[in-house]
């Protein structure tokens, strides 16, 4: 009897402790923190593993009736980087009901609002999170400048960057200093910036490069090739400061060095209008490859049909290709784009007149003159002779011996040193021709500029003497494509 009283003790004891252990591991399991999967999901989150880590998630916030403050703050990072940003902002507002005074909930709220357009109340939210972190850090006033900027209060955005580099000195806020002097449209303060910029930041190719283009725009040709040679050497593969050099050494006619770096800047921009324009050119003027040229220039109006520039200087190929018709079709479509544009008119006057119809060349010219009269965009002289030239070839002699007389007026005005060699050696061929019709352009040592010409008739052919209308019409085309070498290096490199 004793020992069935003790058997069943023991049964009853151990019977107890199975039902304690199973109330222990129920209470665990209702006891779960809210947290436990965090590790889990901050671990999928790094490894940018979204689908794997918004299903863990869902399962968290399901678990939690959407209490897991970490779970909808990730989520709404995982949102942003979708687009989402409306469910993101409803997420990070969430997190903000949880825990109010998590100040980088708040931060990331401003984010959102910021991305959504809202800069007033992304503002706001940023105050708000000064105040819950009782210290001002360097980010937080960097993104109140640029909320500040996109609300065109550039006074309030320089304060801010003022405070972030304060508070922190970084790239960043320099570069916003340098773009709120721009927008001002103030050079000199820009490059003060960058100056600074780059004595902090002596190794970055950005600033540098940023730096140059600048000392490119206010006409410091030396002092921006050092600063692009700088940003060049720290990044070989640069494609702005490539762009920028390369331009430089087209303008001053370093074709073979030009064309070696716009292939360099190919690598990184193969699909840049403005770098096959610039190389088309290089081509046609530098090394006269004419089909080479061609070819660029088609890739750059295939990348960017509406650009005015690359359709001028189709146009301007073509006419010196003696490719009439064609030249007169990209000028055309130029003159749609850039109506104000007398190059543009100069030009296709010449093409037309190649195209034998006088009335609407002299149309051309006369808009081209009064277009150069209110902004000066093409040399007059230049201008002048060409038309002076069209009429001669139509056998409009006393017509473009008035034209002939306003370049012998602006040419003696103007120093000898100054004159463009073509200019001065296509005018003296026009003034023999002249003279062999009777029309007299006097010397510079005469006392007067021009000599009466005598009764003339334009149904009267020319003496056979004069030189042909062929030699003439080579005179004006090769002016006109030696004129229009400043505008086909302007590449949009900022």
């Amino acid at each position: 009897m004793a020992a069935n009283g003790l058997l069943d003790t023991i049964g009853e004891t151990h019977t107890a402790r199975n039902i304690r252990s199973a109330s222990l591991q129920n209470k665990k399991t209702d006891l779960k923190h809210p947290a436990s999967k965090n590790w889990l999901i901050h671990l999928h989150y790094i490894r940018r593993e979204f689908e794997t880590c918004k299903s863990i998630i869902f399962e968290e916030l399901q678990r939690t009736n959407g209490n897991s403050e970490y779970a909808n703050y990730v989520l709404s990072l995982i949102y942003r980087s979708e687009g989402k940003m409306q469910e993101s902002l409803d997420k990070l507002q969430v997190c903000h009901e949880l825990e109010p005074n998590n100040a980088n909930t708040v931060k990331q709220i401003a984010r959102s609002l910021f991305l959504l357009g809202r800069h007033k109340l992304a503002i706001e939210a940023y105050q708000k999170a000064q105040i819950l972190n009782d210290d001002s850090d360097s980010e937080t006033y960097y993104n109140m400048g640029m909320c500040y900027i996109f609300m065109k209060d550039l006074d309030k955005a320089k304060e801010h960057m003022n405070l972030s580099l304060q508070a922190r000195v970084s790239q960043e806020a320099f570069e916003a200093l340098a773009q709120i002097a721009l927008a001002k449209k103030n050079l000199h303060d820009a490059i003060i910036v960058y100056e600074k910029a780059a004595r902090i930041f002596p190794e970055n190719s950005e600033l540098l490069s940023n730096l140059g283009l600048l000392y490119m725009k206010v006409g410091r040709d030396d002092v921006s090739f050092v600063r692009l040679g700088s940003a060049l050497a720290f990044d070989p593969l640069n494609s702005k400061a490539l762009v920028a050099m390369a331009s430089m050494m087209q303008t001053h006619e370093d074709y073979d060095h030009a064309l070696a770096k716009y292939k360099g800047a190919m690598q990184t921009l193969p699909d840049s209008a403005s770098v096959w324009n610039n190389t088309g050119m290089c081509f046609h003027f530098g090394k006269r490859k004419y089909v080479a040229a061609m070819s660029c220039l088609k890739r750059a109006y295939y990348l960017s049909p509406f650009d005015w520039k690359i359709l001028h200087n189709l146009g301007l190929i073509h006419l010196h290709m003696q490719q009439y018709a064609s030249a007169f079709h990209f000028l055309t479509a130029s003159i749609n784009l850039k109506p104000l544009q007398s190059h543009n008119f100069f030009l296709l006057a010449v093409a037309i007149s190649h195209l034998d119809d006088l009335d609407y060349a002299t149309h051309a010219f006369e808009q081209a003159l009064r277009l150069n009269s209110e902004v000066i965009n093409t040399d007059p002289a230049t201008l002048w002779l060409n038309y002076g030239i069209s009429l001669f070839n139509h056998k409009k002699y006393a017509e473009a011996y008035q034209k002939f007389k306003q370049v012998h007026a602006i040419l003696s005005k103007t120093p000898r040193g100054s004159i463009d060699p073509d200019v001065k050696s296509t005018f003296t061929r026009v003034k023999s021709a002249m003279k062999l019709m009777n029309f007299h352009l006097q010397e510079e040592n005469e006392p007067e500029i021009l000599s009466a010409p005598p009764p003339f008739d334009n149904t009267v052919a020319p003496n056979t003497d004069v030189p042909t209308s062929t030699k003439l019409r080579d005179m004006e085309k090769t002016t006109a494509n030696k004129k229009s070498m400043n505008l086909i290096d302007e590449a949009d490199l900022v």
